[in-house]
């Protein structure tokens, strides 16, 4: 156990990297999936065209497959990658994938009704987004967000794969140094229940929030 103890600064560490990999990748692929999300709503044909590409092109092939491709294989064509760049990048376009769908179907979940009574009332563009896309598709996105957000913290520890000193990849040095595998386990395991947990009591509050706003919004009459 002494031997354990002295690993804590080096999980500490590596829980470090777990969480800024996670922020970064969650700004940056949520920023993504937006745009992609929209451009397959688009009324363009080649936006469509290229944004379901894109999302069926990092729907098909694994993260796993993603990474050994940005760190090892595209130095051979000039391109070579930090291990964290390519991390965050392989990890950001796998994430932006799966939640453009999710953001899609949110938008289309609002019957079209909604909109033509918007028409009838005399809104905008801006006015039909605000008060009737906006507070309707962010109640039907919110449970589809804190999966993905889940499966996106779980999904940080493929990166141990390529060598980035997050929290799998360190557990991993300190079994092999220690030879204890059961109590560095135990920790790691916890310690993504916790993350995971601490996601979906946010998001549950986040759905509660808006909930409200949106029952607010919707009834409000617009001026």
């Amino acid at each position: 156990m002494q031997d354990l103890l002295e690993w804590v600064p080096l999980l500490l560490g590596g829980l470090v990297q777990t969480v800024l990999l996670f922020a970064t990748v969650l700004i940056l692929g949520s920023s993504l999936a937006i745009v992609i999300g929209l451009a397959r709503l688009s009324r363009f044909r080649s936006a469509r065209y290229l944004a379901s590409v894109y999302v069926e092109f990092f729907r098909g092939i694994s993260l796993y497959v993603t990474l050994f491709w940005l760190y090892f294989a595209f130095p051979f064509i000039g391109m070579r990658l930090t291990v964290w760049e390519a991390s965050v990048i392989g990890c950001a376009l796998t994430h932006a994938a799966y939640s453009s769908e999710y953001i899609r179907s949110a938008v289309l979940s609002i019957p079209g009704s909604q909109h033509e009574a918007a028409v009838a009332l005399g809104m905008n563009t801006f006015q039909r987004i605000r008060y009737v896309v906006l507070p309707q598709a962010l109640v039907a996105l919110l449970p589809l967000m804190g999966n993905e957000f889940v499966m996106l913290l779980k999904g940080t520890s493929i990166v141990s794969l390529i060598g980035l000193a997050e929290l799998t990849e360190q557990a991993h040095s300190i079994i092999v140094s220690t030879y204890q595998p059961v109590p560095v386990l135990v920790v790691v395991l916890c310690i993504y229940f916790a993350g995971a947990q601490l996601i979906i009591r946010v998001m549950g509050l986040m759905e509660i929030r808006f909930g409200r706003w949106k029952r607010r919004t919707v009834a409000s009459p617009v001026r």
